[in-house]
């Protein structure tokens, strides 16, 4: 099931998965964190997930009640 996160992004990481793929962890203004796949959100998109901006977040809950970030448009 998915649902909708209005936040800001605080502070963005990159990391490296134990197969050596990227994803992102957005910790945002509310107290939640966001985790970034390839497989949910192709990397071309990812350059407009910037510290700072004002994002309504879609996701959907993974493993261990993870945010896990399926879609997203930015507040303007």
């Amino acid at each position: 099931m998915n649902r909708n996160i209005k936040s800001t992004i605080i502070q963005k990481k990159e990391l490296l998965d134990k197969n050596r793929n990227n994803y992102l962890v957005l910790e945002l203004d509310n107290g939640e964190s966001i985790f970034v796949f390839a497989g949910k959100i192709n990397e071309e998109r990812w350059s407009w997930l910037k510290e700072g901006t004002e994002i309504n977040f879609t996701v959907e809950e993974g493993r261990n009640e993870a945010n896990l970030l399926v879609d997203y448009v930015i507040e303007v």
